[in-house]
């Protein structure tokens, strides 16, 4: 690593296309001089290797709630070419179970071009995402605390998802001791 790390502003810090071999580009990490004292050495590492992904386009970004991720740090943001980039499910992230997944199909963009819209339309019937209060799924406030003690596995015992769904995320979808009635202290 020759390039050191440098402060651009009062919430921006520039880790240089030099500063680790195979960086296509900048990386940019939004912080104050306050958190960037908490900066984890490997998170920063994490941002640089997303720089030399390829089809990388701008910059290697990372939001203030940035730490050591499985691949890209949390709170990493990148963006690809259509073309040359990568599609990396590191880049949604692991450590929060949200239930995304990459699936592969042997399908060719030329093939489905025409089709995308009713696709994408298709898809977002289909799939339950966001909030609000007209979608098809109610919980009760005793669901509620069920779900934030079981996580994933309360989702598909209520058949949200299939059971070797749950091989395939962080910790088989929830942490053990779980208690949603305490409260984070500022």
């Amino acid at each position: 690593m020759s390039e050191q790390i440098k402060r651009l502003d009062k919430y921006r810090i520039l880790i240089p296309k030099g500063y680790a071999e195979g960086m296509y580009v900048d990386g940019i990490i939004y912080v104050d001089e306050n958190l960037q004292r908490h900066l984890e050495p490997d998170a920063i590492k994490q941002v640089a290797n997303v720089a030399t992904l390829p089809g990388i386009v701008g910059k290697s970004i990372a939001m203030p709630d940035i730490h050591t991720g499985y691949g890209f740090s949390i709170g990493g943001v990148a963006a690809f070419d259509l073309e040359t980039g990568v599609i990396s499910p590191g880049g949604v992230g692991y450590d929060i179970n949200c239930g995304v997944k990459l699936l592969r199909s042997n399908l060719h963009k030329d093939e489905i071009k025409d089709y995308i819209k009713r696709i994408v339309d298709k898809l977002y019937l289909e799939v339950p995402s966001g909030l609000g209060s007209k979608g098809k799924l109610r919980l009760s406030k005793d669901d509620e605390v069920k779900l934030l003690k079981k996580g994933a596995v309360f989702a598909v015992k209520r058949g949200f998802g299939e059971k070797y769904d749950l091989q395939h995320i962080e910790s088989n979808g929830y942490l053990e001791g779980a208690d949603p009635s305490l409260k984070m202290d500022n």
